[in-house]
């Protein structure tokens, strides 16, 4: 059965303490569930399931937050939710899920949420109730003790990069690129939200918030002091800080007589690999998709990619053999900050909408957990 992308949209993105601080990660998306199916032209009454991507799920993330979405949406009881954590391919790993629920029957239209309120649950958070015990136990730690121990992401990118040779100034330049590529697009698929300020912000509740927070240029980045080590790589400039928004995704089967058909899910991969790898099994997850899809890597159009650095993002595109500078040709995650979930299915909503009828658009995120791809292709 053929799955298709019925509607797109996602809030602007805004950075921590900002204009959307003041939103329950639960209402926010329901406030995009509630616009995807709008625009989509569907009832409430027809979605299957809902099925939420969270790198996060405790707090205000947390407690089956996707069934809550469904409730704040006003939606039917009957609709039930899913919170998929798969870590840096959250979003994707929840994407995936639908897409199978579908292709074999289960459902018939589906509504994937992507949503990161970081000011509400920072970046981490799930490590930090240790009353509860440490995430992951002794066990990965032990594993990899003799190569070094595990690292954080952003560290885990900066030793992945060095060992591919990606220096400092390339990394500098990709986020120049992407910086700039930002300011200059012009974003479809948006969705104004009224700020909803907590007590720590000058935003006049209610203002409406209609366009992404764009980062501030570094005139010289050569003058900015590595982040994490006094001999890293990456800076501040380099490093996409954490921001807040939400992202939705109306998918259905069947006829195209159904309804609107944005795009085709052509295929999908996921894969991971060693946990020291900050791009965990890009290369066999963009195999596995390019299978599904009976395609090669030349018939991809357009490449989104999830770029929390830009020593993640340039290992990836080293790993996948893809020139930088054709990838997120809008401009991506280090030109806004990273929503997490959220920015991952940003990849398939502006991506597609941008594309071309035809084009074959791959929205590709990597992370040392593992990696996910999946490839679409625009049809109106």
């Amino acid at each position: 059965m053929t799955v298709m992308l019925a509607a797109a949209c996602r809030t602007p993105f805004t950075g921590t303490d900002g204009a959307l601080a003041g939103w329950h990660p639960v209402d926010l998306s329901a406030l995009a569930m509630n616009e995807v199916v709008h625009r989509g032209g569907v009832a409430a009454e027809s979605v299957g399931e809902v099925w939420v991507g969270c790198a996060e799920p405790v707090g205000a993330q947390g407690a089956n937050m996707a069934r809550a979405a469904v409730l704040s949406a006003g939606w039917p009881d009957r609709i039930g939710g899913i919170v998929v954590d798969s870590a840096e391919m959250s979003g994707s790993a929840a994407l995936h899920a639908a897409v199978a629920a579908i292709a074999c029957g289960s459902v018939d239209t589906a509504v994937v949420v992507g949503v990161s309120v970081a000011s509400l649950v920072a970046p981490g958070a799930s490590a930090l109730g240790r009353v509860y015990g440490q995430p992951w136990g002794e066990g990965p730690t032990t594993r990899v003790a003799a190569d070094g121990g595990l690292l954080p992401p952003p560290r885990a990118a900066e030793s992945t990069a060095g060992l591919l040779g990606i220096d400092r100034v390339q990394q500098d330049l990709a986020a120049a690129r992407s910086v700039e590529r930002r300011r200059a697009a012009d974003v479809r698929g948006l969705l104004s939200v009224a700020a909803h300020p907590g007590s720590r912000l000058t935003a006049v509740r209610g203002t409406s918030v209609a366009s992404d927070e764009h980062r501030v240029a570094v005139d010289d980045p050569t003058e900015l002091p590595p982040l994490f080590v006094a001999d890293g790589t990456i800076t501040a400039y380099s490093f996409a800080s954490p921001a807040d928004g939400a992202a939705a995704l109306l998918l259905t089967g069947g006829s195209p007589a159904k309804g609107p058909r944005i795009a085709d899910v052509v295929g999908v991969g996921r894969a991971a690999g060693s946990p020291l790898d900050a791009t965990g099994g890009v290369e066999l997850a963009l195999e596995r998709a390019l299978s599904h899809a009976g395609a090669g890597p030349p018939d991809i159009a357009r490449w989104e990619i999830v770029e929390s650095t830009a020593a993640g993002l340039l290992s990836i595109c080293h790993r996948l053999e893809v020139d930088p500078s054709i990838v997120n040709p809008d401009g991506g995650t280090l030109g806004v900050g990273d929503a997490g979930t959220a920015e991952e299915l940003r990849l398939t909503v502006d991506g597609v909408l941008h594309a071309a009828p035809g084009e074959c658009i791959a929205a590709v995120s990597a992370g040392s957990t593992g990696s996910a791809v999946t490839l679409w292709q625009r049809r109106t």
